[in-house]
């Protein structure tokens, strides 16, 4: 081999190396696309308008979402303006901002159902066709919109218990509304939802440290008051009837009663008139000056149920100085005492924006706590058991009562 072709053969191979593998296309229709270098990442929108955008718009075939900005937060507008958590909202401006373009898929527009990147409109099915974001500002003009597809999935090289090939989802098939062009994103934007239910705010209440519970029912005889002098002791009947017994088992769920709630969805319009509260209603104060009253109404099959929510506070702003405090700790104990009070003032505003609204929730949320007074008792002990163990408690020994005969006529006196 002369030195020119050696030459020729090795730029020939560095420009091979250069350039992408080419993607094939299963099924019918074999197609393939021109891969740019893993060096050469280029942007699906090489000047996305993030800072200026004001709504953005989700829909397939069978729903839609619309959140927008609002004069405090974004919204939901599907919720009547409840707010939407600001985080995923944000994070999928940026991730759309910085959307790279993994492999350029070459496929005509008939061939568009295999990536499912119908119009939603022409797809026979909400899988088969795209999902649309588009996103407008403030005037209500689009800026810009992303076709979400079907998710890419790779093999992971090793078998699937269920049969076949473990696979993986890395990537989806996109493309941008003003264009054709298809390609492969790393994202798989698996948050990128239709359902209004996802995108609200599940900021809630939170009761902590509970002084009193009340429960306020149709049946009054079925309803209850229970009260405790400190955080670590046990509940007390407010006003017990006559041998009554509260039973401590059955009442300890009650002290962290609403420690955790959480939202599965806000009903409004005509689903908030149709979902009625006050079936069960709960009294309670705190230690730390809280007051909520939280009623529920029926629930469903699905075992959620409505909830509203009112509340007040009504703190201690004053700190009392110990007797023998230096002018430093009082210092400290000052601003310890301030920030704690800054911090339920603001639980209090950030709770009383919850009341007027009708949420949904999972009724365990109250399924442990709406007892009969009845329900809360210590059990009578049985006759049988009574007299049994009177008689153990009589004999402690296991010593026989005087006057019975044993065998052979002997008689203990």
């Amino acid at each position: 081999m002369g030195t020119k072709t050696l030459v020729r053969l090795l730029i020939a191979l560095a420009i091979l190396g250069g350039i992408a593998a080419i993607l094939h296309f299963s099924g019918s229709g074999t197609s393939v696309s021109t891969v740019a270098s893993s060096t050469d990442k280029k942007k699906v929108f090489s000047d996305f308008p993030i800072n200026d955008v004001a709504k953005v718009m989700i829909k397939n075939k069978d729903s839609s979402v619309t959140l927008q900005k609002g004069e405090k937060s974004w919204e939901v507008a599907e919720r009547a303006g409840y707010p939407a958590a600001s985080e995923p909202i944000v994070s999928m401006l940026r991730d759309i901002w910085d959307l790279s373009i993994v492999q350029v898929i070459t496929i005509g527009r008939s061939q568009y159902g295999r990536v499912n990147l119908i119009a939603p409109e022409d797809a026979a099915t909400a899988e088969e066709g795209a999902t649309i974001v588009t996103f407008q500002g403030k005037d209500g003009k689009d800026l810009a919109s992303l076709w979400l597809g079907k998710v890419y999935e790779r093999s992971e090289n090793r078998a699937n218990p269920m049969g076949g090939m473990a696979m993986t989802e890395a990537g989806r098939y996109v493309k941008k509304g003003t264009s054709n062009s298809v390609y492969l994103v790393g994202d798989t934007f698996d948050k990128v939802a239709t359902d209004a239910a996802e995108w609200i705010d599940k900021d809630f209440f939170k009761v902590e440290g509970i002084k009193s519970i009340e429960i306020v029912s149709k049946e009054k005889k079925n309803d209850w008051k229970l009260v405790r002098d400190d955080a670590a002791g046990d509940f007390k009947f407010a006003k017990a009837g006559e041998d009554e017994k509260l039973d401590q088992a059955k009442v300890s769920s009650m002290k962290g009663a609403f420690a955790n709630p959480q939202i599965e969805d806000v009903f409004v319009g005509e689903d908030a008139k149709k979902n009625k509260t006050g079936t069960t209603t709960f009294k309670i104060a705190t230690f730390d000056g809280f007051n909520y009253e939280i009623s529920v109404g029926e629930k469903n099959d699905l075992n959620e149920l409505p909830l509203t929510l009112k509340v007040n506070g009504k703190f201690v702003e004053k700190r009392k100085k110990g007797e023998e405090e230096s002018d430093e700790e009082a210092k400290k104990a000052d601003e310890a005492f301030a920030a704690n009070l800054k911090s339920l003032q603001d639980k209090l505003a950030a709770e009383k924006a919850l009341e007027g609204h009708v949420f949904k929730v999972r009724s365990y949320l109250v399924d442990s706590i709406i007892k009969a007074r009845a329900d809360l008792l210590a059990e009578e002990e049985e006759e049988g058991a009574d007299a049994a163990g009177g008689a153990q408690g009589g004999n402690p020994h296991g010593q026989l009562p005087g006057g019975v005969e044993l065998p052979g006529g002997i008689k203990l006196p």
